[in-house]
């Protein structure tokens, strides 16, 4: 008789990531379209000016990707529990995202990249398919304190994971302010977000079992 494997994805997690995902790209980019109909202002301090371009940050920016998909991955494979709070924890943050990029447009100017290293040509193609639009608060912030939070909720996580998810993540943040995709705002933006997400959704579970 043949084993039977445990899929990479519970059935149960696949509607709900699903659609988070739909949500948040409906959220990102439906705004981004918005764009010339918006008007902007800068949320830049005095300090986010004083920050250093830094090329190499990029690297944390775009492997951020990888982390939210293990880290979702994760969460899935946890428990239905865990992935349904995650989840809609995540979409109501992306829809209060909505509502910022809507009535409280923000963007930033961006230095002229001259470097020809791959750094430097990764942050020209990230600068050319992603206007400065949709600043605050910073989504790369928000689902990398996603991460963290799940770090520390995760079943058969540890130590280890723990610390590597924060430095990856705190790397992230790090990158979105030196490669002057946000300003230090839009970074605490994404950590207030999330939590407003999460404790809502956590509330609303809580309150279905009751």
């Amino acid at each position: 008789m043949l084993k039977q494997t445990n899929p990479l994805i519970p059935k149960y997690a696949i509607k709900p990531l699903a659609l988070a995902l739909l949500v948040n790209s409906c959220v990102y980019m439906g705004i981004a379209q918005l764009r010339h109909f918006l008007t902007f202002s800068s949320l830049e301090t005095p300090l986010d000016t004083a920050l250093p371009f830094l090329a190499p940050f990029v690297l944390f920016y775009v492997l951020a990707f990888v982390q939210w998909g293990l880290n979702y991955l994760l969460i899935a494979r946890d428990s239905k529990e865990l992935c349904y709070r995650f989840a809609f924890g995540n979409i109501i943050a992306k829809l209060i995202c909505l509502f910022f990029f809507v009535f409280l447009p923000t963007t930033l100017a961006r230095p002229e990249v001259t470097g020809t290293d791959l750094c430097n040509r990764l942050v020209r193609l990230i600068y050319t398919f992603d206007p400065p639009v949709n600043l605050f608060p910073s989504i790369h912030c928000l689902e990398s304190w996603c991460c963290i939070r799940a770090s520390f909720l995760l079943k058969k996580s540890n130590r280890t994971y723990q610390t590597a998810t924060l430095i990856m993540s705190l790397g992230v943040f790090a990158s979105t302010l030196f490669i002057k995709q946000h300003v230090i705002a839009d970074v605490f933006g994404g950590i207030v977000v999330f939590e407003a997400g999460f404790r809502l959704a956590g509330r609303i579970q809580k309150a279905i079992r009751q």
